[in-house]
């Protein structure tokens, strides 16, 4: 892949991941409602966001527990840069490596991050040790893929995009039960409204369908038939969350 093409790529996937930001952010704070129960009245005063990414969960994060220090962790600069301009405090780590030396934390948070580690079972050990008395890590995992329209070729697109695997995680109980953690998992739903930031997400996403292998040529005609006209959105995303005590 040339300079050019991976400069395309990394900037739409940037941008995707500020979309759903935008987009799903209702439920995000959903997520963090569910976590702010199962925490209890005691509010974390050290928070580590693990795959910090754009810093969507860390501002979130921010917000929730005002007066927690919150410390945003990633492996890549142009990430790393974006965290540092809204004032995290950040640590360049890299998750294949095991949990990273930050002291001890009240919560962990793992947003969609989880999935990309070489060997998670190293980093939720790593995790459990690093965990205060009476603190929790939280795994959040997009459970599926968005849901856009219910127009039959986004249908079958998102179908043949979900058996080829795209958007595989695991389900992590196991693996954090083997990590010594008690756990409990709650899955989130949600809608979003109609307007131009999830029309562009839309116009983002749904054409990756158009290159999913073994999708059936009368549904990728209908994709583009779909795309080449205006779109009337009904948005929706599950978000499935792990509380790991």
């Amino acid at each position: 892949m040339s300079h050019h093409h991976q400069r395309e790529h990394r900037h739409g996937h940037h941008r995707a991941l500020d979309l759903d930001a935008h987009v799903f952010g209702d439920q995000l704070t959903a997520v963090l409602d569910a976590l702010t129960d199962a925490l209890g009245q005691a509010a974390p005063r050290r928070v580590v966001d693990l795959g910090a990414g754009t810093g969507t969960g860390a501002r979130l994060l921010r917000d929730r527990f005002p007066t927690a220090t919150v410390t945003a962790v990633d492996h890549d600069p142009a990430m790393l840069h974006a965290l540092r301009a809204q004032g995290f405090t950040t640590l360049d780590a890299d998750l294949d490596h095991g949990f990273p030396a930050v002291g001890p934390a009240d919560l962990v948070w793992a947003s969609s991050s989880l999935h990309h580690v070489a060997d998670p079972a190293a980093l939720l050990t790593g995790a459990r040790a690093a965990l205060a008395p009476g603190g929790a890590l939280a795994v959040v995992e997009v459970e599926g893929l968005p849901r856009f329209t219910t127009h039959p070729a986004e249908t079958a697109g998102r179908a043949a995009a979900l058996a080829a695997g795209w958007n595989h995680h695991p389900d992590w109980t196991p693996a954090l039960e083997a990590a010594g953690f008690t756990v409990t998992r709650r899955d989130v739903t949600t809608g979003a409204a109609d307007d131009d930031a999830a029309r562009e997400y839309a116009r983002l996403w749904l054409p990756r369908y158009l290159h999913v292998e073994g999708l059936d040529p009368a549904a990728a005609d209908a994709l583009t038939a779909l795309l080449d006209g205006p779109l009337t959105l009904e948005p929706q995303a599950t978000r499935a969350l792990w509380i790991a005590r």
